[in-house]
């Protein structure tokens, strides 16, 4: 990477209405995650929302479902600002990620200026391929008990940018509850390794963001998806109106 600071403040974008990004822009984020893996959205409006994100001045990032050449270039040559790549278990399974998203001589990318990448043909085929290598960001996922032990072996693959921990697939793999004190100690081992080999981290947030940012390491943070904020906030709307009601007809 150039060394520019990772985008801070992120979240997931699950439903396929490209609205879903000019939202949360206004709602001050730092970037987005586009969910191909787990929301229903297809390359059309994937391409489509990564377009809007840039224009917003959001970072759009997008996770891919694995590392299918379908998978990685589309994205890519879309214009995304990197990608989130999934089941991330160890030092091999990152260096697959890396030559599915990278240039030779890192990777077995292909190159077209043709795209949004390549400013729809006006980029010059070595400031593309550059942009590619040295700016693109390759995040991979570490969720399983594994990929937390080889984090740093992870990490340290050239071409991997960020490692992000994803606690839910991680307590499932795991066969802990999300709340297990031996799910937090693996955690907690793994956020140590990374903090002394300099290894950008990142997870999932609620509540605790500022303790994860500020006192346990973290460089970056996705604080829900698009569906949950919409969910919450419907709730909370209509569970304060029926309360008010109750009150005033007693």
């Amino acid at each position: 990477m150039t060394g520019d600071a990772f985008p801070r403040l992120g979240a997931w974008v699950k439903l396929p209405a490209p609205e879903s990004v000019e939202l949360l822009a206004l709602a001050g984020f730092d970037f987005v995650v586009i969910d191909a893996e787990h929301g229903a959205i297809d390359s059309r409006t994937a391409s489509t929302m990564i377009g809007l994100a840039l224009g917003c001045g959001l970072a759009p990032f997008v996770r891919v479902a694995g590392t299918a050449p379908r998978d990685v270039q589309v994205p890519l040559d879309a214009g995304a600002a990197g990608l989130f790549v999934p089941q991330v278990d160890d030092a091999s399974r990152a260096r697959d990620a890396v030559r599915a998203a990278r240039f030779p001589p890192l990777g077995r990318r292909g190159a077209s200026t043709s795209g949004r990448a390549g400013r729809w043909g006006l980029e010059a085929l070595g400031d593309y391929l550059r942009s590619g290598n040295d700016e693109v960001r390759l995040v991979v996922q570490a969720e399983s008990a594994g990929a937390l032990s080889a984090i740093v072996e992870i990490g340290e693959v050239t071409g991997v940018d960020a490692v992000f921990i994803g606690p839910t697939d991680l307590a499932v793999s795991s066969r802990f509850r999300e709340d297990d004190g031996r799910l937090a100690d693996l955690v907690v081992a793994a956020e140590r390794r990374c903090a002394d080999h300099r290894i950008t981290l990142g997870t999932t947030a609620a509540g605790n963001a500022p303790e994860l940012l500020d006192r346990r390491g973290y460089d970056f943070l996705v604080l829900g998806a698009d569906t949950t904020m919409l969910r919450q906030g419907a709730h909370a709307l209509v569970s304060g109106v029926r309360t008010a009601a109750k009150a005033v007809c007693r």
